[in-house]
């Protein structure tokens, strides 16, 4: 079902946090590639867990077809764990085990449900796929010590509880910041399917002790984290409550993406996604709030409806809330989406025993039908997954109003050869009065391929550079070109207009937060003309903004090409005195001082 996928490339922010993967020295050691992934590249936590696995396939890199087979048997080992916990989990709330036919059923359409497919061949969203894997980890040895509790072997199961809800649930966290999210799992189960029935005391105290350790959690968490949570919204085109309403429309966007099974709405091309406004966010927030607030009041009543109500929305309780993040992404749904299809096969399981027997041979036949389009639908869409270029054609169509899916296009349309096509759509899409700086960009870059083309004119960069929004994705852009250039790929390259598009970023106060990223590239283009005393310069004033030990090396080797060897030799040393483990843990750091220490003639430390 998800073969033909694999043989699709690299999407979006694939790039750019794979591009960790560059920094591993040639033949890595266990220790070069643990103490890499430590150092911290993504979320708040750095997810180092997930950083790890990406490590690990460093042989790959950078071909994607093994990074999206191990995110297709990540995915595989899920569902194995999530019929286990099934299994556990119909013993402890009915007294017996859920029928073989409705686990089986439960995995097979939580795997293949077409919502999935974007969290598993999308090679970042391993962050996702790792974090659920330790989650529903996390899940089993809570089902395990809570069935020995019961059987009173307080003992054993305690161990197993905490085993559950302390190092899987950390390794969850360090797979991803939503792991977190394992403990309103439990107390969803608790309070809904496990809230009838007489209980062991000891088991009501760990439900009201993990009640409260998550409460503890999220106010922490409010303390602590949300104010520079909160900053990002700076950086964003929406505000703060646009984000939090947009997210009721877009949950039930996602709800009818689940039932409904929409062909052509899957992806991962949802930045045009619309900015709801009058009856219909009213009519999106009632039913929301409603479904919410119907699942709390009846959640002993109607046990089944509540936990899959809740836990559906647990699983959407960070990133689909307060947090500047964009308002859709299908990977969010990854494990919320068990609560509503255990719920669903549960209930037609029970259903169908009551029926009788034609009653019940025509639901199985309807039900089989259901199936096997959603199977269809899944496996048309990992084909379209398999084809980059077929892909990204799709996206612009199902999408128009997309700027990422346009922007692909053109990628995808570079990367099969077809760069005139690539710049002549790029031209189509590009709005004179939208201030965005990436289209222009990606406009000076084809002056790299193509010899034709006439770059943007002076006045346009000066008011798209002084005036535009921050963009983190023209920062990479950026890098891309600047290096490009000093690489000798780039060897028509208008210098002068990226140079003026440079300087008007830097005085720009919306790129502030980038600054130091802006002057290290008008450092390198100064060193691509051998103006290397204002390199040398620059990149002291991007170290003063941020102190990045690999500016610092750039800026050595300018000293040392400028003939500054007396700072280029105190500086040197200050970098190896301040940011030594660095070094030691990077093979290509190890390299480079070590380079310029022969170039200097200096010792080894």
């Amino acid at each position: 079902m998800y073969w033909s996928g694999l043989s699709g490339a690299f999407l979006l922010d694939d790039t750019p946090n794979l591009n960790v993967l560059n920094q591993l020295p040639a033949n890595p050691s266990l220790n070069d590639i643990v103490k890499l992934a430590t150092t911290g590249f993504a979320g708040i936590l750095g997810r180092s867990v997930s950083i790890l696995s990406f490590l690990f396939q460093h042989e790959s890199w950078p071909d994607p077809r093994n990074f999206k087979f191990v995110n297709l048997l990540v995915h595989l080992v899920n569902g194995g764990l999530l019929a286990l916990c099934c299994v556990l989990l119909g013993k402890q709330w009915r007294g017996k085990a859920l029928p073989i036919s409705a686990i089986a059923a439960i995995s097979f359409v939580w795997l293949a449900h077409p919502i999935q497919v974007s969290t598993v061949l999308y090679v970042v969203q391993r962050m996702t796929l790792l974090s659920a894997t330790f989650s529903l980890l996390s899940f089993l040895f809570y089902l395990l010590g809570r069935k020995l509790i019961i059987q009173n072997e307080n003992g054993r199961g305690v161990v197993l509880l905490l085993i559950g809800l302390v190092p899987f649930a950390l390794l969850s966290v360090l797979s991803k910041e939503s792991g977190v999210l394992i403990y309103l799992y439990v107390l969803v189960l608790e309070y809904t399917l496990f809230a009838s029935g007489e209980q062991p005391r000891l088991l009501l105290r760990f439900r009201q002790s993990l009640l409260a350790v998550t409460a503890l959690i999220g106010v922490l968490g409010m303390i602590f984290i949300m104010p520079s949570m909160l900053e990002g919204y700076n950086l964003k085109p929406f505000s703060f409550s646009e984000r939090v309403l947009m997210q009721f429309p877009a949950l039930v966007m996602y709800l009818a993406s689940i039932a409904v099974l929409l062909p052509n709405y899957y992806g991962v091309f949802h930045d045009d996604f619309i900015n709801v406004q009058g009856l219909s966010l009213v009519l999106s927030i009632i039913f929301i709030l409603g479904l919410i607030v119907i699942a709390l009041i009846k959640r002993k009543q109607w046990s089944l409806f509540s936990f899959a109500v809740l836990w559906f929305f647990a699983g959407h309780a960070l990133e689909s809330t307060f947090l500047p993040l964009e308002f859709y992404f299908e990977h969010r749904n990854y494990l919320p989406l068990l609560g509503p299809v255990f719920a669903l096969v549960v209930w037609l399981n029970d259903t169908l025993r009551e029926l009788e027997s034609n009653k019940r041979n025509a639901s199985i036949v309807i039900a089989s039908i259901a199936i096997a389009f959603m199977s269809v639908t899944t496996v048309r869409h990992t084909a379209l997954w398999g084809d980059a270029l077929d892909q990204a054609y799709a996206a612009v169509e199902q999408h128009p109003a997309s700027v990422r899916a346009q922007s692909n296009l053109v990628e995808k349309l570079s990367a099969a050869g077809q760069f005139q096509a690539a710049f002549d759509s790029h031209r189509a899409i590009i709005d004179p009065e939208r201030l965005s700086i990436p289209p222009y960009i990606r406009w000076l870059e084809f002056s790299c391929i193509l010899s034709n083309i006439e770059a943007p004119e002076d006045e346009v960069l000066s008011r798209q550079g002084r005036e535009a929004p921050h963009d983190y994705g023209a920062v990479f852009s950026l890098n891309n070109l600047v290096f490009g250039i000093i690489e000798g790929r780039c060897p028509g390259a208008p210098i002068g207009k990226i140079q003026m598009l440079l300087d008007e970023l830097a005085v720009n106060p919306n790129y502030a937060v980038s600054q130091a990223d802006i002057v290290f590239y008008q450092a390198l283009l100064q060193a691509s003309t051998e103006n290397l005393t204002a390199a040398a310069s620059l990149a002291a004033e991007s170290f003063r903004l941020r102190a990045d030990v690999r500016v610092g090396l750039y800026q050595v080797n300018w000293l040392i090409r400028s003939n500054q060897l007396a700072i280029a030799i105190e500086i040197l040393a200050s970098l190896e005195r301040d940011f030594g483990s660095e070094i030691t843990s990077s093979g290509d750091l190890r390299t480079r001082v070590e380079f310029l220490q022969d170039r200097l003639q200096v010792p080894a430390n």
